[in-house]
């Protein structure tokens, strides 16, 4: 008797088609009164890699198995012919993966060496023709040259935004798998609620402002049973964001050096979202946290039904 969310409903590279038999599939679930919403994201799910720490490859077993060697061994065999004959042959595999294999999507994000920024946002199949070499060749020898500090982009899913609208506008879709900056070095991607309304909303206008922002709240609350949320009504919790509905959209994921040890994360930050208030407080105001900290455990139906019980 509660509701189901999956993971994940979205436009995948390596099966164009697939978004299309899911939603076909669930419409008949909802038609016999149960809920089963798939997750949907935004943006392609990008992850942001060097071949220092990479987890792109990992569906391929040689791929995966350098990932495990120490650098120095790892540089070595990237070089050797022999080794990239057998990563080709793990990418030639028939067999279906998440990665789609295609050198027209990956790319270059940022290079380490200045004579190297020519590279700079091309695709790696742009990089093999630059330097007159075939692309995978021109992927490791770049990542070579530059110390393995080269860091790449890529995306298996959400490219085609035609589909992308398709799913965004299904009643039976939820907007959000933001991992809430777990994959801290790899993604970031919890600026989802931003790019709905900048993107979908202003820029391509696949919904109405209204039906972004019910999707984002009230639509939530109600599957998770959150009586007293997502709307402004007496007697509600006082939840708000405050935005420009001209201008409200997501930067792109930056690099903030805060970690442990020297190390790093990436963080997304927001444009035209100037106020967030939880509970009556304001926690947020543009772009700087107040240290207010007026949240508290939300507990759904089945939880105070018990609690009563009790």
């Amino acid at each position: 008797q509660r509701p189901i969310l999956w993971q994940s409903l979205q436009h995948r590279w390596a099966e164009p088609n697939l978004w299309r038999e899911q939603l076909a599939a669930v419409e008949p679930i909802f038609r016999d009164g149960y809920q089963a919403y798939g997750l949907s994201h935004t943006v392609p799910l990008v992850r942001h890699f060097e071949l220092k720490n990479c987890q792109v490859f990992d569906e391929f077993q040689t791929w995966k198995n350098l990932m495990f060697l120490p650098v120095e061994v790892r540089k070595q065999a990237l070089a050797d012919p022999e080794t990239r004959q057998k990563l080709r042959a793990d990418l030639a595999d028939p067999r279906p993966t998440n990665f789609h294999r295609r050198w027209d999507i990956v790319r270059v994000e940022k290079v380490v060496k200045p004579e190297n920024q020519k590279y700079d946002g091309k695709t790696i199949a742009d990089l093999g023709a630059m330097r007159n070499q075939d692309p995978l060749d021109a992927f490791l020898d770049l990542s070579l040259e530059e110390d393995l500090g080269t860091v790449f982009w890529n995306a298996n899913n959400g490219g085609d935004s035609n589909a992308m609208g398709e799913i965004l506008r299904s009643p039976y879709v939820l907007v959000g798998t933001s991992d809430a900056g777990a994959h801290v070095q790899f993604g970031a991607d919890f600026g989802y609620g931003t790019i709905l309304l900048g993107l979908w909303v202003r820029e391509r206008q696949v919904m109405t402002l209204e039906q972004a922002v019910h999707k984002l709240t009230f639509h939530v609350a109600s599957i998770f049973g959150l009586q007293d949320r997502g709307l402004l009504r007496p007697g509600y919790a006082a939840d708000l964001a405050i935005f420009n509905p001209n201008t409200v959209n997501s930067h792109e994921p930056e690099w903030a050096n805060d970690y442990p040890a020297g190390s790093k994360r990436l963080v997304q930050r927001s444009e035209g979202m100037h106020y967030t208030i939880v509970n009556g407080t304001v926690i947020h105001e543009d772009g700087r946290m107040s240290g207010e900290l007026p949240g508290q455990v939300l507990r759904g139906p089945l939880y105070r039904e018990h609690k009563a019980a009790a």
